[in-house]
């Protein structure tokens, strides 16, 4: 099934606990998708950004670069209910940082760290509805099945339930086996592939 509008599809089709997967090929403008259409889209709402090696924050400072004063002023508005948590080396210039944690493959630490920063998340002030990964393409190529195993038992044991779960996937850099394994934790499966000079976003039923 096509969609014209990732974040209009969101809105209507996912509840909280569900886990929403978004495969791109490598030359899609993700940054026009994440901080041009989903962020605004959500601004009403409290956001948590997994951000595996500052990916986020290298789309967000691209975004921006190409933004009028408009834009800009918006976006900057958008971001103040973003929280981050900060995986492995880079910048993360757009949100509150919950946490820095270090890069690890090893199942049982990325759990402990991992859930010790979800922990700071609930408060009475905070109210995580979405949350987005950016970068786990590159996490999973680095530590292939180690870190795929991390992922899975991460999803399988941590409490997700309370918010939506969007993860951008890189397609071009997972081969088929990595992405089947997502595919079969998800939810919903959006694939965005290229016809021509123009992208289409399409629900894997």
């Amino acid at each position: 099934m096509e969609v014209g509008s990732l974040a209009e599809f969101l809105k209507k089709h996912s509840t909280l606990g569900d886990f929403i997967l978004v495969e791109y090929p490598s030359f899609y403008p993700l940054g026009d998708l994440v901080w041009g259409e989903i962020i605004p889209s959500f601004s009403s709402h409290d956001i948590l950004i997994d951000d595996f090696f500052g990916v986020g924050d290298l789309l967000f400072r691209d975004y921006l670069r190409k933004s009028s004063p408009e834009k800009y002023k918006s976006l900057m508005e958008s971001t103040k209910k973003i929280r981050a948590i900060r995986i492995g080396p880079g910048r993360t210039s757009y949100a509150s940082v919950v946490e820095e944690m270090p890069v690890t493959y090893e199942i049982s630490e990325f759990m402990r760290n991992y859930y010790n920063a979800l922990m700071k998340l609930f408060s009475p002030s905070t109210k995580v509805e979405y949350s987005i990964t950016l970068g786990i393409s590159q996490y999973i190529y680095f530590g292939k099945d180690k870190a795929l195993r991390a992922i899975l038992f991460t999803r399988s044991t941590l409490p997700f339930e309370d918010w939506t779960s969007i993860y951008f996937v890189n397609s071009d850099i997972l081969d088929k086996q990595q992405i089947a394994v997502l595919r079969e934790l998800a939810s919903n499966s959006v694939r965005i592939q290229k016809e021509g000079t123009l992208y289409k976003l399409e629900i894997e039923e």
